[in-house]
């Protein structure tokens, strides 16, 4: 199986830029550029877009976005008449897709997490056209095991993970062959653009001195930026010589906004405003111009694009302990077990006070993430397609 003019469809919940997003929209490029493919989008879940989404889904040559409205296609293990009707509300909803889908005569259908997944294997049965297609887990998602699901996930050909971790899930719940497992961890999906820091450190009051040490994600429950913020301050409290920036997107939701607002209040409480910026929204390569040391704390990870992204930059990384993490980081001394609080501020004051050490592993990171290109990941898809497929 090869990409070449290829009419394909993503399959998105919705238009947000989480990493998930980011990849499928890098993709949706590579393919239009390199490949002369014909790239459309599914929305399933909402068809609210943000601005960075908008943006960015600007530059990449992808067609069109699809939508019909609110999902259903859940059915209990029961039954009852609410069950029913939730059958006649899960096939109106698939009819909906196939109307609205057949005349584009998509070959290729590529979903991002479990949900779209699960639309992905139905759309592989009811558009005719489509000749490819897999599960794709990707990091911190949940299954919701009902009827529609496990048939899906137990009769799609295969199942993409970009981490080992990907596929515990499949084993526990629904004890998928191992055959059908295949790890292909995502590609890097930002191109370096080297900016002055010293007009952004000016802009955001942050000393030109000082070491900076920067958590960017998703103001998300799981993405631990008030433990980063608890550490900093310990760390503060005897070197006068870092700052913190704390980067998200507030607009995403009202989860997004409150956990935001939370930490607004805490930084002020603390009383280092002075020392910890904190941001949403604002260019992600305009922070990773001015970061010493890139961080991520989180409660489960596949492989980060964010860490992706500081390696590009050659920065050193404080990162969990993930499998996706480890994969990218390999033996680094900075990945912390358990989000052990006195490892993460030994490892802050180790690169706080090392210029050398923040170099050397910098360069190392610099190289390791030169293995993570998009063409690399683009033939790899094809030769796990081809091999299930062709």
């Amino acid at each position: 199986m090869e990409f070449n003019k290829k009419k394909v469809l993503l399959v998105l919940q919705v238009g947000t830029l989480g990493g998930a997003e980011r990849q499928a929209l890098g993709l949706g490029r590579y393919l239009t550029k390199y490949r002369n493919c014909n790239v459309d989008i599914l929305f399933t879940s909402s068809n609210k877009i943000t601005k960075d989404f908008q943006d960015f889904y600007k530059e990449t040559g992808i067609n069109q976005i699809h939508y019909f409205g609110e999902p259903y296609i859940i059915l209990r293990r029961e039954f009852s008449i609410k069950n029913l009707k939730r059958l006649k509300w899960s096939v109106q909803y698939l009819l909906r897709l196939r109307k609205g889908l057949k005349q584009e005569k998509y070959d290729v259908v590529i979903p991002f997490l479990n949900f779209p997944s699960k639309i992905a294997y139905y759309l592989y049965k009811i558009l005719p056209t489509v000749k490819y297609t897999f599960w794709h887990q990707l990091g911190l998602d949940f299954l919701k095991k009902d009827i529609f699901e496990s048939v899906a996930v137990n009769n799609m050909p295969c199942i993409i993970g970009n981490a080992e971790n990907c596929f515990d899930i499949f084993k526990k719940d629904y004890k998928v062959q191992p055959s059908k497992f295949n790890l292909l961890p995502q590609y890097i999906t930002l191109n370096r653009e080297d900016s002055d820091m010293s007009k952004f450190k000016t802009t955001y009051g942050i000393n030109k001195d000082k070491i900076v040490f920067g958590m960017i994600a998703h103001f998300r429950s799981f993405k631990y930026h008030d433990l980063a913020l608890k550490i900093f301050y310990e760390l503060s409290k005897n070197y006068d010589t870092a700052h913190l920036i704390l980067q998200g997107n507030r607009e995403n939701d009202h989860i997004s906004n409150d956990i935001y607002l939370s930490l607004k209040q805490e930084i002020f409480d603390l009383g280092i405003s002075d020392k910890v910026t904190l941001l949403s929204n604002v260019k992600v390569v305009d922070v990773l111009n001015v970061l010493d040391v890139g961080m991520l704390l989180s409660l489960i990870e596949g492989t980060p694009n964010v860490v992706m992204e500081y390696m590009l930059y050659g920065l050193p990384v404080i990162s969990s302990n993930h499998p996706g993490c480890i994969g990218l980081l390999g033996d680094s001394k900075f990945l912390v077990k358990n989000n052990d609080e006195n490892g993460i501020l030994k490892a802050m004051e180790l690169l706080l006070n090392g210029k050398d050490l923040r170099e050397i592993e910098g360069n190392n990171n610099l190289k390791r993430i030169k293995d993570y290109d998009i063409d690399s990941y683009v033939i790899k898809l094809e030769q796990i397609l081809t091999n299930y497929f062709d």
